[in-house]
């Protein structure tokens, strides 16, 4: 455990209404002090440096985001109490967690392992979760910005590096090199990913004892930053996926925090209410949250992807963050209307709010999908009506259309027979095709495909689609990238893109199944493992395919889109829940 500093006789002995003990310790944005409140409860006072105190304008927007900061749930953070002035120089009461820093531990006892490692994985998910849910970017999480109490890993300092980032400069970063994203070195707007960014990276540090873009000096790590690849030699499998997203240079193309602990989980993730809690590790352990023992997650609520607030009351500095939709390769794409986005948008707002009354851990820590029966998350049998069935055994090329959606990509030379069906350009290339069978005129419907073969090249495209094709302007589709090992959902009408969430962490086999469902104006993605199905994502997606009309004029099909190569299914099918 740190052990704080006592006073020496310089040090103030009281600020405010608290009185002073020792010196916490201290960093580019000030001190920090170990305080006594009124009533004798230990609290940490921030009080920012006197050479930034100087300008009244930090001195304003530093007591405004600590205002807004005590707005965040007090779960997995270090809860704001309030903020004052010391003469000149602001300060910022919280709570005070006991505690070494996992900075401090990890250099102190190495890499974090196992359950303690899966620990502070979901506790500082779930800590992001809440400080983008009020709009709150952090900007400076970092291994010293977590702290290991007695009750569980804590995040420290959100909001604060926000009121200081309009002095940033060439010369003065405000953030810890080693763990800022690529858009805080190149003066971009900051929005809830560059947290996820720092966040891998700290998963990094944690994981395996040193920084994921290595260098022996500030430059060599900023570059590895901008434009270099991570080292993630050493971190555990379940966790590799996540921190690899997450890392993604374009901010549109990470997962969120509530994502991620709730997408992969197939279930919402909500707060529990007081009492123990278990859960079940990747090594079999069961394991009690000491955090939920004492309850300090009631009340939280977790946000949509982004972290959007529930109200206009804050926004993160520079605007709004991209919302675009994005292609599979997570490039933004334009769309002509605002107006599906916004209704998308909203439609997650309500998607994801909490009704679970357990926290658990997500089943990529678990290492486990859910049984079939009746809690499993997605049955090929509740589709009892097959309407497409194609194992191209022999070639059936001639019974599908093609269709080519972006005029720079080229159509895939096309192969059928001998069990599977090919792609192949040497090129860039993106088909999509089109069954002879269409949806029908209502009832729920699942579009699957087989999967056969990748380019294997790790160039940025090795990607199939899954869904239903009108033409090269209007289809809803699933794509899987095999490259980046994501999976999200892509949907145009006459041209336009319709806003669907960010992508999952997924890798696909041969053999593995991948699968598109609609039911009613929603459609949810899934893939199939070892016999058992993981719901990856799900979206609003209108009027488009609700009318029989509208249904009518979509076939079952799927798309095959590369950089170069050759990429296959080995099956494709159609299924209806009709009579």
């Amino acid at each position: 455990m740190t052990v704080p500093r006592v006073l020496e006789f310089r040090e103030p002995e009281r600020i405010g209404d608290y009185r002073i003990s020792a010196v916490l310790g201290e960093g580019g944005q000030g001190r920090v002090y170990l305080g006594e409140a009124p009533g004798r409860a230990p609290v940490a006072i921030k009080v920012l440096h006197a050479r930034l105190a100087a300008d009244p304008e930090i001195r304003r927007r530093f007591l405004r985001e600590a205002e807004v900061a005590a707005s965040v749930a007090a779960f997995c953070t270090a809860r704001v109490l309030g903020t004052g002035m010391a003469g000149e120089r602001p300060y910022i009461v919280s709570e005070y967690v006991p505690g070494p820093s996992l900075d401090a531990l990890v250099k102190t006892d190495g890499p974090r392992t196992g359950s303690g490692l899966e620990r502070l994985a979901v506790a500082t998910l779930t800590a992001l979760a809440s400080i983008h849910r009020a709009g709150i970017v952090h900007r400076d999480f970092k291994p010293g910005n977590v702290i290991l109490g007695p009750e569980g890993p804590v995040v420290i300092d959100f909001g604060i590096a926000r009121a200081l980032d309009h002095m940033t400069s060439n010369t003065e970063l405000a953030g810890t090199p080693a763990y800022m994203s690529p858009e805080q070195l190149t003066d971009q707007p900051l929005a809830a990913a560059s947290d996820m960014f720092s966040w891998a990276g700290t998963m990094v540090f944690a994981a395996t004892g040193r920084i994921a873009f290595p260098g022996q000096a500030v430059p060599a790590v900023l570059h590895g930053i901008l434009s270099g690849h991570p080292d993630l030699s050493g971190v555990p499998a379940p966790l590799l996926p996540m921190v690899t997203a997450c890392l993604a240079k374009d901010p549109a193309a990470r997962p969120a925090a509530a994502r991620l602990l709730s997408d992969l989980t197939g279930e919402d993730v909500g707060p529990p209410s007081r009492g123990r809690h278990s859960a079940t590790l990747s090594n079999g352990q069961t394991i009690i949250d000491p955090a939920a023992q004492a309850g300090p997650l009631d009340g939280a609520r977790f946000g949509p992807g982004g972290g959007e607030p529930d109200g206009p009351r804050f926004r993160p500095v520079g605007g709004e963050p991209d919302r675009r939709p994005t292609s599979p390769s997570g490039r933004p794409v334009r769309r002509r209307s605002s107006r599906g986005a916004l209704v998308a948008v909203l439609a997650v707002v309500a998607a994801v709010a909490v009704t679970s009354a357990v926290l658990l851990v997500p089943s990529w820590l678990d290492g486990r999908e859910r049984a079939s029966g009746p809690d499993a998350p997605f049955n090929l049998a509740t589709f009892p009506h097959v309407d497409v069935a194609d194992q191209f055994g022999k070639d059936t090329s001639r019974q599908y259309a093609t269709f080519q959606p972006h005029s720079a990509e080229a159509m895939p030379a096309i192969r059928a027979g001998g069990g599977q069906f090919t792609g192949t350009g040497s090129t860039p290339f993106f088909g999509l095709v089109a069954g002879e069978s269409g949806l029908p005129e209502s009832g729920a419907a699942v579009s699957v495909l087989t999967a056969g073969t990748f380019a294997g090249t790790g160039q940025p495209e090795d990607s199939v689609f899954v869904g239903w094709v009108k033409n090269g302007n209007s289809y809803v589709t699933a794509w899987y990238n095999n490259t980046r090992k994501e999976s999200g959902l892509e949907v145009q009408m006459d041209g336009a893109f319709v806003s669907t969430p960010g992508a999952a962490p997924l890798t696909l086999k041969r053999g593995d199944r991948f699968a598109l469902s609609l039911s009613g104006d929603r459609i949810t993605s899934y893939a199939e493992s070892g016999g058992t199905w993981r719901r990856l994502g799900t979206a609003a997606i209108g009027d488009m395919l609700t009318t029989a009309r509208a249904r009518q004029q979509y076939r079952y099909g799927f798309g095959l889109r590369g950089s170069t190569g050759t990429i296959g299914i080995t099956r494709t099918e159609g299924r209806s829940a009709q009579d």
